[in-house]
This record gives structure tokens, C-alpha cells and sequence, in this order.
């Protein structure tokens, strides 16, 4: 369990809850700050204090700050540079702990209209925390359906019209309730959705779907996870090559680091490429951004645009181990031993401490 802070840093640390109307005074806004009618430039104390340029996870906290105060009397926020409520009066703010590990970016919050205590709080590492006491208390939500598949999902905004609710997240995954969040099922995404796409703004305009679909479905990646060239000694569905040479790990899919990756389309699909497996490759996310939509590159040159490091089998232990909880190696399995497990070489010489 950690304490997190949101608007004093760039990466959501702290929910507060507002107890009683005193001390803290803002000049009115003639509007309620609303995050869809709104763009913020700068964060700052007060309307009479300018600060540095925001950061991109600042605009986020921020806005994430906004839409729960307009909406619930909530604020996400922390230290002295905390945003208020547009409403006078709402000063004074309470400490909430979230159950949450260290390196945890919260995302976005939302409570149900037709409900004021019952909340939802988003964020990375497939976080989804639930309130139904108003945010004084929260814990982890589990939703079965997007535990599935062996990715680990970024949970990147919700919302909700009545009882009806959405939760979008990265890899592409979209999770739906029509019971205000009590029971959440996954709908199943294609890149290639029946009818058309309207988009309402001025006016109205309808966009054709292209008929190919833009990304690999699950059994695609699946068999080009499958195709991939096998890491000697190590499990096959754990870690792979890319077609580069690097070493990747399966539940690093979609992340920036260098074992992570992305299934990348051999021949780019700006250029007639296929959703298929016969067009798909895994490549490190780095690679991958580099290749961009070049084509007929050689191992050699995917390998120059590679994270310029390697790794042991003892480092890529350690990893697999924070990573599952155990290590499969043929013929190493390992695991994690009990006390009564550990030998007495290991013991205390300090008999009274023993």
C-alpha cells in the first residue's frame, strides 16, 4: 500500500476528499471547469500564479482532477499545488490510501451519476480500484473477462451515461457494464466494424471503413508469437526473438523497454500489407518505431535501430521471476522456498535470536 500525490508531480499519487468548507479561498469561475470544454496550458496555485509548462501527465492529472470534482465533489491532487474546486468553499481535503504498488500511474476516475458514492479509479499495470462509500475507501477490482489473455493491460479512461459504462485501455481492449459498474463484460474489437463510422461535430460525416483490417486479431498473434524464433533454455511461451535478434518477454507486450514488443506488419499496411500471420513478426517497440512503415530491411539494419544491450541468464531470471513469480528453465524450475524449506547453513548463530 502506498500514499500517492497527482497534481503536485506529474504522475497521479494522491486521492484527496473534501471534509469541511473552510480556509481555502479561489476567485470564481464564471463556469465549471469541465475537461471536454477546456484545454490547460499551465498548471498553477492560483489563477494568480503562473508555473512551468505542463507535462503531458500533468495535463492528464489534471484534467482527471477537473472532471472528478465536477462531477462528484472529488479531487485527485496533492501538495501545495493542488487544483481546487471551481465551486467557494471546498477547502479542506483528507488523506485516502490506495492499495496500489510503488510505479502505479493512475489514469482517469469516474463515479456513476445515478450513484455519487460508487467510483471507479483507472490507471497502469491493469489497475482498476472501486469505491461505493463515496472515496473514503477503495479497493481492487478484479474483472475476469480482461484477464484473459496474457497481456497486461493500461487502463486509460472510463465514463458513464446512466448505468451505462466504458473502459478503454492499451493494448486495445474495450470493457462495457449497464449496471453501473457491478458487472463488467469485455466486447470483443475488430478492426474491421460492421456499418459505418459517423462523427458528429459541426455537422455530420460518414467514413467508410477501409475493408482490411488494420490490426492482428488474437489468433494471428498468437501464431506469429508461435513463429517467432525460440531463447535456448528458456520457455517458449515466456520469451522469444524478434527478427531482429532481441530478446523479448510475452507480458511485455506494448511497453517501451527493451524487452518489450510489438507485432509489426512485414510489409507495412500503408503499403497493402495484411492483418495476417504471414505478414506478421514480433519486433522490439523500439525497432518497431524506427522501421516505421520502411520495408524490405535486413536483419542487420532492425538490428541497428536495437536497444544497445544484452542480457545474462541470471539477469533475465530475476526478471521472469518478478514477472510470474517462478522461473521455468528445462530441467531448472524454480520457485520461491518457505522458511522450513531453507537449509540450516541459513540459520541464525545467535541461538536466542534463532
Amino acid at each position: 500500500m502506498v500514499t500517492l500525490q497527482l497534481l503536485h508531480k506529474p504522475s497521479l499519487h494522491t486521492l484527496f476528499s473534501i471534509s469541511s468548507p473552510q480556509h481555502y479561498q479561489q476567485q470564481p469561475s464564471p463556469l465549471p471547469f469541465h475537461p471536454r470544454l477546456y484545454n490547460v496550458p499551465r498548471a498553477s496555485a492560483s489563477s494568480s500564479q503562473k508555473g512551468p509548462s505542463t507535462g503531458r501527465r500533468q495535463l492528464i492529472a489534471e484534467t482527471a482532477a477537473a472532471a472528478a470534482v465536477t462531477a462528484s465533489g472529488f479531487l485527485i491532487g496533492g501538495g501545495n499545488k493542488a487544483f481546487a474546486a471551481a465551486e467557494e468553499g471546498l477547502s479542506e481535503w483528507e488523506r485516502v490510501y490506495l492499495p496500489i504498488d510503488p510505479g502505479v500511474v493512475l489514469l482517469d476516475i469516474a463515479f456513476v451519476p445515478n450513484d455519487p458514492s460508487h467510483g471507479f479509479l483507472l490507471g497502469t499495470r491493469q489497475t482498476i480500484l472501486e469505491t461505493k462509500d463515496g472515496g473514503n475507501t477503495w479497493a481492487p477490482r478484479s474483472i475476469p473477462s480482461a484477464e484473459e489473455e496474457d497481456f497486461n493491460y493500461r487502463f486509460n479512461s472510463i465514463s458513464f451515461k446512466g448505468n451505462e459504462g466504458w473502459i478503454v485501455g492499451k493494448p486495445a481492449i474495450l470493457l462495457y457494464t449497464s449496471d453501473a459498474g457491478e458487472n463488467w463484460k469485455r466486447i470483443p474489437l475488430s478492426s474491421q466494424l460492421p456499418g459505418d463510422i459517423h462523427h458528429r461535430g459541426s455537422g455530420t460525416r460518414t467514413i467508410r471503413e477501409e475493408e482490411r483490417p488494420r490490426f492482428f486479431d488474437s489468433k494471428a498473434k498468437q501464431l506469429c508469437w508461435d513463429n517467432a524464433e525460440t531463447v535456448p533454455g528458456r520457455h517458449p511461451q515466456r520469451w522469444r526473438k524478434d527478427a531482429a535478434g532481441n530478446i523479448v518477454l510475452k507480458r511485455f507486450h506494448g511497453c517501451q523497454g527493451c524487452l518489450c514488443f510489438e507485432f509489426d506488419h512485414i510489409l507495412p499496411f500503408s503499403k497493402g500489407g495484411q492483418s495476417v500471420v504471414e505478414n506478421c513478426q514480433i519486433l522490439q517497440t523500439r525497432v518497431n518505431r524506427f522501421k516505421s512503415d520502411k520495408q524490405d530491411l535486413k536483419k542487420n539494419q532492425l538490428k541497428g535501430y536495437s536497444c544497445d544491450i544484452s542480457f545474462g541468464d541470471n539477469e533475465l531470471d530475476i526478471i521472469e521471476m518478478a514477472v510470474y513469480g517462478d522461473v521455468i528453465r528445462l530441467g531448472k524450475e524454480s520457485r520461491c522456498r518457505t522458511i522450513n524449506e531453507m537449509p540450516d547453513k541459513n540459520k541464525s548463530m545467535d541461538q536466542i535470536a534463532a
